[in-house]
């Protein structure tokens, strides 16, 4: 699992445990008869929930890296990502956007932006959980458009995921 370690950068401390891999029981209440279906969901955080790509001419003292990239370390995407496990434990709320290839939701952050979590969900191959959810990248949309999607409700993703069930976007 992915524990990320504390950054230092500009003389300020950034704790990052927030984002270390966390188990999310999740109960879809049953209606009309039907019995609560409950979850159990590891949530793991990439790094790309707080860095950006590098560019050039960056300052390396706020170089991040895990084993497979090294990433700038951006105090913008980590201060949004103070917020990710709320928003991630409250995915059952409202409807997520679905591309056919991986799930993502806008939230709309006031002054015409929005802020982007994409993430995929698979089943789990562990004992104790259900599935898992990997966040893989969140940040503010300040140009360009999102992908194409339909909505869909989590516990449908949640469902047919579990069940091996192909997921239907219906695009509106």
């Amino acid at each position: 699992m992915i524990n990320w370690l504390p950054f230092n950068g500009g003389g300020i401390n950034y704790d990052l445990t927030h984002l270390w891999p966390e188990v999310w029981v999740y109960t879809h209440v049953g209606v009309n008869g039907k019995p609560d279906l409950v979850y159990r969901i590891r949530i793991i955080y990439s790094l790309h929930t707080f860095t950006k790509g590098l560019e050039p001419n960056h300052d390396v003292a706020f170089n991040y890296a895990d084993a497979r990239e090294s990433r700038t370390f951006c105090p913008d995407r980590y201060n949004k990502s103070l917020q990710l496990p709320k928003i991630m434990k409250n995915l059952d709320r409202g409807h997520i956007f679905h591309t056919n290839s991986q799930n993502f939701m806008r939230i709309d952050n006031g002054a015409g932006l929005s802020y982007e979590v994409f993430f995929t969900v698979q089943r789990s191959s562990e004992v104790d959980n259900d599935l898992n959810i990997y966040v893989q990248s969140s940040y503010d949309r300040t140009r360009g458009n999102s992908p194409k999607a339909g909505k869909i409700k989590f516990s449908v993703i949640a469902y047919n995921t579990l069940h091996n069930k192909p997921i239907k976007v219906y695009r509106r």
